[in-house]
């Protein structure tokens, strides 16, 4: 169980801590992406229509960085817990 809880942080902070550098360039070029190698955690949906239109929606931080807050006991203590989690990751 705790295994699991833990896998669930990860991706949370993963989802956190992702740019969205690499979705707009698929979105952009997406001939030239490498999608094994692009790092997609903040990326929701991606749609290409018929004319190639691009939409791409991305997931909602704040509601992750909540969830994350709330694991961590919430308050000041649980914000500097996420803080402390965060520049250990190198973010």
């Amino acid at each position: 169980m705790e295994r699991n809880r833990e896998q669930l942080l990860d991706a949370l902070m993963q989802i956190v801590c992702s740019r969205p550098n690499d979705a707009v360039a698929l979105a952009l070029a997406p001939k030239d992406a490498h999608v094994g190698s692009l790092d997609l955690w903040c990326v929701s949906e991606l749609k290409v229509n018929s004319a190639g239109t691009v939409e791409v929606k991305f997931v909602d931080r704040l509601k992750a960085i909540g969830l994350l807050l709330d694991s961590t006991g919430g308050g000041e203590d649980g914000m500097n817990a996420l803080l402390a989690a965060m520049d250990a990751a190198g973010e």
